[in-house]
């Protein structure tokens, strides 16, 4: 998804092509053509792994994940080329985040796989402002917790997260500024006890 970042005046025309690219992978897909489903795969993975780790701890997401590309692969001829590709399969995913959760009966918080990206965007920090990190971001209700991962570790557009999750941008924009709100006081609070 993050693959065709470029300049501002040429970012909306690699979006397309970006986008149409998937579209014709899906297609191919359905097809049975599995170097399409490769390359769809690789082009799709980490946004979609780190969309699962917002649902899901590390194995289930790893193990969602696979799931995830068999039932896109097996369903790829029902999919409806409307400029969505990428909202698609992440509504496969969710679907298949949320059975996993159905069966295992389990709520995530902070999965190790998330937090270790995080860490690694929050590399420069001092380890004991990291251990407060990691607190701060377990303060987050899910929805939070799934647009700042969505956007901070795994790169995607507020724009891409918006298609992804079926909500308007302006709803994605205020919750992931009220999370950035709210972890930005938590931080403060935290500061003040030392």
């Amino acid at each position: 998804i993050s693959k065709y970042r470029g300049q501002k005046g040429s970012h909306e025309m690699g979006e397309k092509d970006a986008t149409g690219r998937m579209e014709q992978q899906i297609l191919q897909i359905a097809q049975g053509n599995k170097d399409a489903f490769a390359s769809f795969y690789e082009e799709t993975r980490t946004a979609l792994f780190a969309f699962l780790l917002s649902y899901l701890d590390r194995q289930e997401a790893e193990d969602a994940l696979q799931d995830a590309y068999l039932a896109a692969y097996r369903s790829a001829g029902r999919y409806r080329p409307q400029g969505t590709p990428m909202a698609w399969l992440m509504g496969v995913a969710k679907n298949t985040a949320r059975r996993r959760m159905r069966e295992g009966q389990r709520e995530t918080v902070l999965p190790e796989e998330s937090w270790n990206r995080m860490e690694a965007v929050a590399s420069g920090l001092p380890s004991e402002e990291q251990i407060v990190l990691r607190s701060l971001l377990q303060r987050l209700g899910a929805d939070e917790y799934r647009l700042v991962v969505l956007h901070s570790v795994s790169g995607m557009r507020f724009r891409e997260i918006a298609e992804a999750l079926g909500l308007p941008l302006s709803t994605v924009l205020s919750k992931y500024h009220r999370a950035m709100k709210k972890l930005k006081k938590a931080w403060e609070e935290e500061s003040e006890h030392e």
